[in-house]
């Protein structure tokens, strides 16, 4: 019986001891867990209305050295960083039209065919868009555009460290006064904000304004240095919450964009998302495809890219071709001057490329390979030198990968030289296709059913007309071959959808060619189709400030003609 007794007590007292561990584990996850939701103490207060990052800094040193790095050697700057050189990315802002420029035709009528670089780093990306001949207006009218009027301030949506700064500080008075017709319109992410009136007014009115005019609001506010003026570039208040630093998204097309694929807004971040979503949330606010509407607001066309699927290139198609056949729609960002056609830009769509990778469907964010992980001392924090993983591949790659790091660069090399080799086919098929489109509408225009029209646009049109379907075949060909080629990571992101989308921009080009041959025949015209496509000359440079728009390096150059004969692995 006491044998028994003390059984009793000994399982008792096991019981208690193991529910005791047991609750002080799961008090311990808790704990975690809320752990991973809380943020630094804000020992200096900052604001979205003075969003400079030296101030913003004070409260993170180590991150704001590691922002500051970003920022390359120069005259002014002799202490700075080496730009990057890789093959295909780096931070070296080389001249992309010189580098290929067969880019020239595909984008003529459009400013991007006279001036397109190699983004720098997030340190300029205002400084660039400054400097760009694409905010110049005379540059752009004397070089085959006469009808440009200059860039809107939409570009500033990504173009600058101020966007929240112009949206809540009341100094700027010109984007709170006399609103705008698209500040009536619905806009989720502003409609939860308490203040949402007049933020909304600010952020419309600032897209329909000139460029130039919102900039030098930004001078006049914040100056011209190159740490918190008009030259600031990306800054914290970018990507994160003034209070307590938490992950947010600022741009109102991004937010709305997401409202519109099925995700909910939030009042404080943007939208309801995880941290770790948020990890490339932040980043989706503009590394992006999107185009401007009738009241220059800039729109996400991700309507058709459905919550929790990764994109297809078949979503553009579908949002683009309802956007052509509906009543004010958006029909083009331009109409090619050789072909007729209503084209359409790709922008720079990581996002939508990178949706589509192994990596998206792993879990890993856009912060992982771009800001990975790092030791300050005995704090783990996320490394703010913003540059291409090649700098530092161990961190950005090597925590998931056990390959070495040569072994890890072959693959990219070997994925990027497979994305060139493949682009510069499309680009063959696209350039062959639009140099018969020129010669077929020559031949038109002799024809007597054109010649004997007076009105030089009417006879175009006309032209155009009768050559509906071919055009809309350049135009879905051009899709693929600019989404292929703007998209910054040279196929990486997404190499196995990158790999499907040039594949159909050969295809579709040349099934142009064919429709092509169909609709002249009415006519009793009959031209030869042409294969290899005559090969364009490299614009000279155009006089920008070094070293925005260099000529590609030597090493560029072999890289090219490896890619060309196949001499990589």
């Amino acid at each position: 019986m006491k044998n028994n007794k003390l059984l009793y007590a000994v399982t008792f007292l096991v019981a208690v001891a193991l529910g005791a561990g047991v609750l002080a584990l799961y008090n311990d996850i808790a704990h975690k867990k809320e752990e991973s939701k809380t943020y630094p103490l804000m020992l200096n207060k900052v604001s979205d209305a003075e969003p400079s990052f030296e101030k913003w800094g004070k409260n993170f040193p180590s991150h704001l050295d590691d922002f500051k790095k970003m920022e390359h050697k120069s005259d002014e700057n002799p202490n700075g960083t080496e730009l990057i050189e890789t093959p295909f990315g780096g931070s070296f802002p080389y001249s992309k039209i010189i580098r290929w420029p067969a880019a020239t035709v595909f984008w003529n009528g459009y400013v991007f065919g006279v001036d397109y670089s190699k983004p720098r780093t997030h340190f300029y990306n205002q400084i660039d868009q400054i400097e760009t001949k694409r905010n110049d207006k005379e540059y752009m009218n004397a070089h085959g555009l006469p009808a440009f009027k200059g860039q809107k301030g939409t570009c500033v949506n990504c173009h600058t460290g101020h966007l929240m700064a112009m949206m809540v500080d009341t100094d700027y008075k010109q984007l709170s006064e006399n609103p705008t017709a698209a500040a009536t319109k619905p806009m989720p992410f502003f409609d939860v904000k308490e203040n949402g009136a007049q933020m909304k007014q600010a952020w419309t009115k600032m897209n329909s304004m000139p460029y130039k005019e919102v900039m030098d609001m930004v001078a006049k506010k914040h100056g011209k240095d190159s740490h918190g003026g008009s030259h600031m570039g990306m800054s914290c208040a970018d990507c994160h919450h003034p209070d307590d630093m938490s992950l947010r998204i600022t741009r109102p097309a991004m937010v709305n964009a997401m409202v519109e694929r099925g995700y909910e807004a939030d009042a404080k971040q943007g939208i309801k998302a995880t941290r770790q979503e948020m990890r490339t949330m932040v980043c989706m606010q503009c590394h992006v495809e999107y185009y401007f509407n009738a009241d220059s607001t800039p729109v996400f066309p991700w309507s058709k890219w459905k919550k929790g699927e990764p994109f297809k290139i078949e979503n553009f198609d579908q949002y683009y071709d309802e956007q052509l056949a509906k009543d004010g729609g958006f029909k083009s960002d331009y109409i090619h001057k050789d072909t007729g056609a209503k084209i359409v830009k790709m922008q720079h769509p990581e996002s939508e490329l990178f949706s589509t990778s192994v990596h998206a469907r792993s879990g890993v964010t856009c912060a992982d390979c771009h800001l990975p992980y790092k030791r300050s001392g005995s704090e783990k924090i996320t490394d703010h030198f913003m540059v291409t993983p090649f700098n530092n591949l161990t961190a950005s790659c090597k925590t998931c990968h056990p390959q070495s790091e040569q072994e890890l660069k072959d693959r990219i090399n070997f994925i990027q030289n497979r994305h060139a080799y493949e682009l510069r086919n499309c680009e063959n098929a696209l350039l062959s296709f639009i140099q018969d489109v020129k010669v077929a509408r020559a031949e038109l225009a002799k024809h007597e059913k054109f010649a004997s029209i007076a009105d030089e646009k009417e006879r175009k049109e006309a032209i155009s007309k009768a050559l509906e379907k071919t055009l809309l075949f350049h135009r879905k060909a051009h899709i693929r071959w600019d989404f292929s080629f703007s998209e910054n990571s040279y196929g990486f992101h997404g190499d196995e959808e990158a790999a499907r989308i040039l594949g159909q921009c050969k295809e579709v080009a040349r099934q142009g060619q064919i429709e092509l041959v169909n609709e002249l025949a009415p006519y009793g015209i009959s031209i030869k189709l042409t294969q290899e496509a005559t090969p364009v000359a490299a614009s000279a440079p155009i006089g920008h400030k070094w070293p925005t728009g260099a000529v590609p390096t030597e090493k560029m150059k072999q890289t090219d003609e490896n890619v060309k004969n196949l001499n990589f692995k």
